[in-house]
């Protein structure tokens, strides 16, 4: 009997182990190479003011994740903003796509007390990077994009991490397959970078007050553009053995086409982990009069991508302008008095009064300014719908932005609608 007993326990030993060990070998449906890039704005009461670029590399390989995460600085002077989230991942996914236990090592001591420990979240969704003071490091949501099959080791780049050089070898994550996807591509960036030097010689015409606040970040992201673009004539041109150039010579585009070129505004809901970007498009409604459309998109959204749209008429697009300046005026004046307590304070209510009486068929529009317990900043922009309000709420750099952004919008699609709005006599009377 006891033979027999052994048997079936033997039996049963074997079967388990071979069920097991086909589960751990089986190929995982997340198997391949994923990369986020995005920037991580630290709280006002940080050593670093501008934020840090974080890029996230990540080799999903039978459910096992490793990678790594490194940030370059941005351009801030004070040396540990170089040595945050730098570090090795490691951990796994579940069937669901839901990350499990992934760690980050950060590779510097002070780092490692203060910056990124861990992920957390779904691949198909929104996942977190959690730090250790989220007075400093506050938890930041991000996307994360699979580039590529598996194929090349991601190993050679992590036991080689401390030799990395960003942007060179890690900024660049996808491949094309002909001359006329490089051309595109080359062509796109290019395309960004006269968006902006339009908008730069547009806010230069501007009162002194947003020509100071605005030209340094619009500067700081032509530089960053035109090194991607030197990275990719050269990625390029040694993959297709041939010079491969930007074709575009000018911009020269309808305020709809600049809506398309100018790059997408990020923002996030407070309170989760959703995020997502944002558009202008001028438009004129069926009534004759000139509104300037924000579009807030998901860009997780397999079918409607377009998940809440508001109208800002003309007559107040100055006022907008003026209160997403008002974010970062009001930031400083925080970050002076070392403010760490929760205070919003509405910088625009349109229509004007509405944003206090908030009740059934009444509709209105806030920009929000917001101070946090940590001592970070963020504009929101805030509808409401009766007693319902829907807010996204933007870092200070991307307010800043969007004013630059609006500022263009403006001037030119204000410029189309008086042209389209002429008569054929106005528009002769030009030429005298």
């Amino acid at each position: 009997m006891s033979k027999i007993v052994s048997l079936i326990r033997l039996l049963v030993f074997s079967s388990t182990f071979a069920l097991g060990s086909s589960s751990v070998l089986a190929e995982s449906n997340w198997d391949g190479k994923y990369n986020s890039s995005f920037p991580f704005q630290m709280s006002r009461a940080s050593v670093c003011p501008k934020y840090l670029p974080i890029d996230i590399e990540i080799k999903i390989e039978n459910s096992i994740i490793s990678g790594f995460i490194f940030n370059n600085g941005g351009g801030n002077s004070a040396a540990f903003c170089k040595l945050y989230h730098n570090g090795e991942i490691k951990g796994s996914i579940d069937s669901e796509g839901n990350f499990v236990d992934v760690k980050i090592k950060q590779k510097d001591g002070h780092s490692r007390k203060y910056s990124s420990y861990k992920i957390t979240g779904n691949i198909n969704s929104n996942l977190k990077l959690i730090s250790k003071s989220k007075k400093y490091h506050p938890t930041s949501a991000f996307l994360i994009k699979k580039y590529d099959d598996l194929g090349s080791s991601i190993k050679s780049k992590l036991s080689n991490i401390e030799n990395i050089k960003y942007p060179e070898e890690v900024s660049i994550k996808f491949s094309v397959k002909s001359q006329v996807e490089a051309q595109k591509k080359l062509d796109d960036v290019q395309s960004s970078i006269d968006m902006y030097l339009a908008i730069s010689s547009v806010v230069k015409k501007q009162k002194p007050d947003l020509v100071k606040r605005v030209l340094r970040i619009v500067n700081e992201e032509i530089s960053k553009l035109n090194k991607e673009k030197n990275q990719l004539q050269a990625k390029f041109s040694k993959q297709f053995a041939t010079p491969i150039r930007p074709t575009n010579k000018k911009l020269n585009r309808t305020s709809f086409r600049a809506s398309e070129t100018f790059p997408k505004i990020p923002f996030y809901i407070p309170g989760s982990n959703e995020i997502g970007e944002m558009i202008t498009i001028p438009r004129v409604t069926e009534e004759g009069f000139l509104v300037y459309r924000l579009d807030f998109l998901d860009p997780t959204s397999t079918y409607e991508k377009v998940r809440d749209s508001i109208n800002i008429p003309h007559e107040n697009i100055n006022q907008v302008i003026d209160a997403l300046l008002k974010v970062d005026e009001w930031t400083e004046t925080a970050q002076e008095n070392n403010l760490t307590r929760n205070v919003r304070k509405t910088a625009l209510c349109i229509p004007t009064g509405r944003c206090n009486n908030k009740k059934p068929g009444v509709v209105s529009t806030e920009i929000i300014f917001q101070v946090y317990e940590d001592g970070s900043t963020a504009g929101r922009i805030q509808r409401n719908k009766g007693t319902f309000s829907t807010g996204y709420n933007l870092s200070v750099e991307s307010s800043v932005l969007l004013s630059a952004y609006l500022t263009y919008m403006r001037d030119t699609g204000s410029k189309e609608f008086n042209i389209g709005n002429m008569s054929d006599d106005e528009v002769r009377s030009l030429f005298n």
